[in-house]
């Protein structure tokens, strides 16, 4: 086996960079005897087990400042050390969790939207949850925006010239709503809805595709009533564009 008595070739060895080595010897954490020719950092049997010690305590996300206090502490202090790293990469774990979560859910937002897109519009009986109208003065309503934003929702009403009103939809029907604004109650049943993707211009709301859901009711020979949308994302479509899974309230004329 080769001698290894430079720094650069125990840096080859363990793949770390020679300023990590340096600073590791400058802090304590190894120690390397030194030339008496040139002051170089030699290698010795003690500084290869030392480099295995501090990437083995690395591996467990210990700080420089930690391992340099193991040596001098006792097992329980070594156990207490462990346990806190311990208990702090399970935080990280369940936030990366529920981050993982998050973006899982917003990719399924994308692939609602593509969905809607391929099937245009859908005759169909639901059940949609009660709405209350959103207020950027209301603290719940921004903590649920900012938690939940699929929980926002859209409520355009063409008989009132295509009035538009932006809500949160309710979780459940007894809901304590302090000083809110009923926009819709829940369905008691579930009723005739044409659905589809509305798309709204972010900066211009009245700008939109409502008229499509109207006219392909009309062509279907329903009447149609208010459309509510819940959001879904918001992206570039030629514009800034809010992306809704939207139900229009249809009847048979007949």
């Amino acid at each position: 086996m080769k001698h290894i008595s430079r720094i650069k070739e125990v840096s080859e060895l363990f793949h770390l960079p020679a300023s990590a080595l340096r600073y590791w010897d400058d802090e304590g954490l190894i120690r390397f005897e030194r030339s008496k020719d040139n002051h170089y950092r030699c290698p010795t049997s003690q500084t290869m087990l030392d480099i295995c010690d501090v990437i083995f305590y690395r591996s467990l996300s210990l700080s420089i400042k930690e391992i340099k206090s193991i040596p001098g502490m006792c097992v329980e202090d070594v156990d207490h050390t462990l346990e806190t790293n311990a208990r702090r990469l399970e935080d990280q774990i369940r936030q990366m969790q529920m981050t993982l979560e998050k973006l899982q859910t917003r990719r399924s937002m994308v692939q609602r939207i593509m969905d809607l897109e391929r099937t245009s519009f859908q005759v169909l009986r639901d059940l949609l949850p009660a709405m209350k109208l959103f207020s950027p003065e209301d603290r719940e309503s921004l903590e649920t925006y900012v938690q939940d934003p699929y929980q926002s929702s859209i409520l355009i009403k063409p008989q009132q010239g295509q009035e538009i009103q932006y809500g949160i939809f309710l979780a459940c029907p007894d809901y304590d709503l302090g000083n809110s604004v009923i926009l819709r109650d829940q369905d008691a049943e579930s009723r005739l809805y044409l659905k589809g993707l509305l798309k709204v211009n972010a900066q211009s709301p009245d700008c939109n595709n409502a008229g499509a859901f109207l006219e392909a009711a009309q062509s279907m020979g329903y009447g149609s009533g208010q459309l509510t949308g819940r959001y879904l994302l918001t992206a570039c479509d030629g514009y800034r564009c809010d992306y809704y899974e939207a139900w229009l309230e249809i009847w048979d004329n007949g």
